[in-house]
C-alpha cells in the first residue's frame, strides 16, 4: 500500500504557529531550514513523496500491460513539470516587465506544480474518479471525488514529508509554499461555488477549506495564477503529443493513413472530431487546416511501416520536438490583465492545434470499444473494494485496512468523515494493489 499518506488526518497543528502571507510561506511555519529556496524545497517533497512514486503504476491511457511501453502518470507528470519550468524560465527571459508586475514567476514552483497536477488520479485514471465520486456521493459526501480537489488534499493533508513544526512535530501533508499551491490550483472554487461551464471540476474539498482560503487571500476569484496557467498548458502539449506518438508507435493510432485531401481514414476522423466537439462547426475551416498541419508534416507516408529503428525514432523525435517548439512559444502573459479572465495568452491557432491532437486519443483509443470491458471489471472493482471497506469502518474490522489508515479510520468521528478516509484510501493504491485487494476480499488466491 502506499507509503507516502501519512496517518495524521486531521488539520495541522498549527495554534501559536505564523502562517505567513508571503507567497513563500507555508500554512504552518517550520523551524528548520537549509539552503534550498522555498519553491526548491517544494520541488524535492513532491518528488520524493511516495505519493508522485505511486504513479508509475497509474493508467495514463492505456496500461502498459497491454504489451508496449506507453507513458504512465509518473512519466507524464515528469515531462509536464519539465515543460512547466521550461515555459517559467521563457517568460522570465522574454517578458521580464509583464513577470515583475505578476510579483515574479519562479521556475521551480512551476515546475512543482507540474510534478503535482496529477497526484490525485486514482487507479485506473478517470473510471476510478467517476466511480469513487458516485460511491461517496450515495454514501452521503456532497462535495464528492474529484481528482484535481484530491490532489491539494493529498499535498496539503496526506502526504508525508520532512517538514516539521515546534519542537520537530512533524506537520501532516507537503506543507508547500503558497506560490506552488496556488500554482496547483487549475480549479481555484470549491464544489459549492463551481461555476456553470464546469459543473464537474472543483479544486478543493471543504475538509481544505482552510489551507484554500489562505493561499486564495489575495486573489479571492476564479482566475488562475500564472503557474497554474503554465501547468495547463504543459499538460495539453504532453497529453496530446506523447499519448499520440505512443499509439502510433503501438499501431493503434493510423495518423499516417490519414494523410491527403481523399483519405478515408481522414473522413472518419473529422466526421467524429465534429461529432464530439459540434461547437467546433463555427470555425470549421480553422480546424481542419489545424488538422492538416498535423497529420502533413507527420514523418511517415502511409506506404511506410514504422520499424523502431534509430532512424525512424529520430523522425519522431524530430516531429514532436518541432511541435513542443510551436506551442512552447505560443503561450505569453497578456499585456493587459485587468478585465481578462486570465492572465496569459495563447495564440488560437496553436490551441486549436493542441485540441485536434487530442482527437486522436478519443477516436482511436478512449472510444475504442476494446476499452469496454476491462474498464467494467475496474469500475466492478472500485465499488466491491468501497463497499467492503465501509462495512469493515463501521463493523471496526480496521485490519481490513492498509496499516497507515487504520488509525484515522478509527479515530473517524462520523460516517462522513470514514466515508473521506476510505476514498483517500482506495484513491491511493496502485493499480495492482486494488485488484490484489479486490480478489483477496472475494476468497481468490492473488
Amino acid at each position: 500500500m502506499p507509503r507516502a499518506l501519512g496517518s495524521r488526518l486531521p488539520k495541522p497543528p498549527n495554534r501559536g504557529l505564523r502562517r505567513s502571507s508571503e507567497p513563500d510561506g507555508r500554512f504552518v511555519s517550520e523551524e528548520a531550514a537549509d539552503k534550498r529556496s522555498h519553491p526548491q524545497r517544494d520541488r524535492d517533497r513532491i518528488l520524493y513523496s511516495g505519493a508522485f512514486s505511486r504513479l508509475a503504476e497509474i493508467t495514463q491511457v492505456v496500461s502498459p500491460e497491454k504489451g508496449y511501453v506507453f507513458h504512465n502518470r509518473l512519466t507524464h507528470s515528469l515531462k509536464v513539470g519539465q515543460i512547466a519550468r521550461r515555459l517559467a524560465e521563457s517568460l522570465n527571459r522574454e517578458q521580464p516587465r509583464e513577470v515583475r508586475e505578476l510579483g515574479g514567476l519562479d521556475p521551480d514552483a512551476a515546475e512543482a506544480a507540474g510534478l503535482a497536477h496529477d497526484l490525485g488520479h486514482p487507479p485506473f485514471g478517470h473510471i476510478a474518479e467517476e466511480e469513487l465520486d458516485r460511491l461517496v456521493r450515495g454514501a452521503g459526501l456532497r462535495d464528492g471525488y474529484e481528482g484535481n480537489a484530491q490532489a491539494f488534499r493529498i499535498v496539503v493533508r496526506l502526504a508525508s514529508s520532512d517538514a516539521c513544526g515546534r519542537n520537530d512535530v512533524p506537520i501532516p501533508g507537503l506543507n508547500l509554499t503558497r506560490r506552488t499551491l496556488d500554482g496547483t490550483l487549475k480549479y481555484p472554487w470549491g464544489y459549492a461555488n463551481r461555476p456553470r461551464d464546469y459543473p464537474r471540476k472543483w479544486g478543493y474539498y471543504a475538509t481544505e477549506r482552510d489551507v484554500f482560503a489562505w493561499v486564495r487571500k489575495d486573489n479571492p476569484g476564479r482566475r488562475r495564477s500564472v503557474i497554474a496557467e503554465i501547468v495547463d498548458w504543459a499538460d495539453d502539449i504532453t497529453f496530446a503529443i506523447h499519448d499520440l506518438l505512443d499509439f502510433y508507435c503501438a499501431g493503434r493510432i493510423p495518423i499516417d493513413r490519414c494523410k491527403g485531401a481523399k483519405s478515408a481514414e481522414r473522413s472518419r476522423l473529422i466526421q467524429g472530431m465534429f461529432g464530439r466537439k459540434p461547437r467546433w462547426r463555427a470555425e470549421e475551416k480553422e480546424y481542419v487546416e489545424a488538422l492538416n498541419g498535423i497529420v502533413e508534416g507527420f514523418p511517415f507516408e502511409p506506404d511506410e511501416r514504422y520499424t523502431d529503428s534509430v532512424e525512424d525514432r529520430a523522425k519522431l523525435y524530430g516531429y514532436s520536438t518541432g511541435l513542443i517548439r510551436y506551442f512552447f512559444g505560443a503561450l505569453r502573459i497578456r499585456q493587459r490583465i485587468a478585465e481578462a479572465s486570465s492572465l496569459v495568452e495563447i495564440e488560437p491557432a496553436a490551441r486549436r492545434e493542441v485540441e485536434v491532437l487530442k482527437q486522436f486519443i478519443w477516436e482511436y483509443i478512449i472510444e475504442n470499444p476494446e476499452l469496454a470491458v476491462p474498464q467494467k471489471g475496474q469500475r466492478t472493482a472500485i465499488e466491491t473494494v468501497f463497499t467492503r471497506l465501509m462495512e469493515a469502518s463501521s463493523e471496526k474490522t480496521n485490519y481490513l485496512f492498509p496499516p497507515v489508515y487504520q488509525a484515522p479510520i478509527a479515530a473517524a468521528a462520523s460516517k462522513i468523515d470514514r466515508v473521506r478516509i476510505v476514498a483517500d484510501c482506495i484513491s491511493g493504491m496502485t493499480e495492482k494493489e486494488v485488484m490484489q485487494l479486490y480478489r483477496s476480499l472475494g476468497g481468490m488466491a492473488t
